[in-house]
């Protein structure tokens, strides 16, 4: 349990150090690109938002146990992991038929003047980055998954614990238990406890 608590502060730090670098690709590329890379950074900025939401909530649920409060991460990563290699192939696609106008397109650049020998070198480092992060992510949502399976084990266990039933039903103390008479064999038993053998008081 430890390991993995440890295992998923790193990823969270980790993805709070991707996420600085995010913004700060953000803010120059537009400082660069101008008015034509504004939807990107809109979208880039919010996803960024999104992305620091559920690293605190995968921190807090770290400091709680609290398996719930893992699933808008395991959400947020699955969809991301399907984005990066979704990107990866698309660019390789526009790469392979030579199509460098629909790369610059894709990145918000149309309007910048980018030689299609630069664009093709850019294509071949996004798909290195993005791949590179579908790996990373995949790693992280394993570690974010073992620990989510845990918590829930435990979870579990916890609620199967008769000292903790709430339920009536389930108390390990009644307050029907009687006391066992002076005339009982070896001075013990009760039927409420689970002794088999009859008696009288």
């Amino acid at each position: 349990m430890y390991n993995l608590q440890v295992a998923s502060v790193v990823v969270a730090v980790v993805e709070f150090l991707i996420c600085l670098l995010s913004v700060y690709g953000l803010i120059r590329n537009y400082q660069i690109f101008g008015a034509s890379y504004l939807l990107w950074f809109i979208i880039g900025i919010v996803s960024v938002v999104i992305i620091l939401i559920v690293i605190v909530l995968l921190l807090y649920a770290i400091k709680t146990e609290n398996a719930r409060l893992l699933v808008p991460h395991l959400c947020v990563q699955v969809f991301l992991i399907l984005f990066l290699i979704i990107v990866a192939l698309v660019v390789a696609l526009l790469l392979l038929f030579g199509a460098y106008r629909g790369i610059r397109n894709l990145l918000g650049h149309a309007s910048y003047h980018i030689t299609d020998e630069a664009t093709e070198t850019l294509g071949y480092m996004i798909i290195a980055i993005y791949l590179a992060l579908a790996v990373l992510e995949v790693l992280f949502l394993y570690i974010i998954y073992k620990l989510y399976r845990y918590l829930t084990r435990y979870y579990l266990i916890g609620s199967a614990d008769p000292f903790t039933m709430k339920s009536h039903h389930h108390r390990i103390y009644s307050p029907t238990w009687q006391m066992p008479p002076k005339t009982a064999a070896f001075g013990s038993g009760s039927p409420d406890s689970g002794d088999l053998y009859p008696y009288s008081p």
